[in-house]
């Protein structure tokens, strides 16, 4: 499996999480932000350039206490950032609850729950087959 299969690094995760868990405005975090929320868990110094260092794979080996708080802040479990397929998996469930935040994708998905396995077989192919012909155009 190649690393971003696998969870990645520290600072990819950390960066992944940043980029996929937003404000409810749909902005990003900022470093000041989550830097002031892990001090104040932790009661330990935690300043946003060492957020921003971490995020950026400039430092690697954060304490115990501060992987701790960015995973509660980003409310992940703190496998996340030491078990390889728990990540996969909390990265896969965080990538569909994304996806279903787009009311066509919502709406697609719950008119397929009414679909027969040869129906639902159908409507992949056709999705496929667009997402290849979008890719197409896009490569030309």
């Amino acid at each position: 499996m190649s690393e971003p299969e696998t969870g990645g690094s520290l600072a990819d995760k950390i960066d992944y999480l940043f980029r996929t868990i937003r404000r409810p405005d749909g902005t990003e975090h900022s470093m000041e932000e989550v830097a002031r929320w892990c001090a104040e868990q932790t009661g330990e110094s935690f300043s946003k350039q060492y957020v921003s260092l971490l995020r950026k794979g400039q430092r690697v080996n954060p304490t115990k206490r501060h992987i701790e708080a960015l995973a509660r802040f980003f409310d992940v479990p703190v496998e996340f950032f030491f078990d390889a397929a728990r990540a996969a998996e909390i990265r896969a469930n965080l990538d569909l609850a994304i996806a279903l935040r787009n009311a066509g994708v919502r709406q697609v998905a719950l008119r397929a729950t009414t679909l027969d396995e040869i129906d639902l077989q159908e409507v992949l192919r056709l999705i496929e087959d667009i997402g290849r012909r979008r890719k197409d155009e896009e490569g030309k």
